[in-house]
């Protein structure tokens, strides 16, 4: 039943995200597409890999300056993420700390592994 309930909330962020970007993000040539999902490469001591989805977190942070403008690139690879980083509230870490936030309910902190590690 939550896999159906997560399939459902990640193809509703999807839709909404969507729509958030067609309505304030158009450039001269149309609306910005979301980009696609796509695999963080694993580190050595990673304990799996990483798929970072832009629609399930668009709808949640309301627009890509609030982590590209940040720590992140735009330029997917040249960030330089790494685990001391988030655990200094860089990158991943300045949302997923535990205490932040997003839709009434606080993220969960960056010491929770499988919450991206799969």
């Amino acid at each position: 039943m939550r896999s159906v309930r997560r399939r459902r909330s990640d193809a509703l962020a999807a839709a909404f995200a969507a729509v958030v970007l067609t309505m304030t993000h158009v450039a001269a040539e149309g609306p910005i597409p979301i980009p696609p999902d796509f695999e963080i490469p694993k580190a050595e001591s990673s304990p799996g890999v990483v798929t970072f989805s832009h629609a399930r977190h668009l709808p949640r942070v309301g627009t890509c300056s609030t982590c590209h403008m940040r720590d992140l690139k735009m330029k997917r690879g040249a960030s330089g993420i790494t685990l001391e980083g988030k655990q200094e509230g860089k990158f991943c870490g300045a949302c997923h700390d535990g205490k932040t936030l997003v839709g009434g309910a606080p993220t969960f902190p960056i010491e929770q592994c499988d919450g991206c590690h799969k």
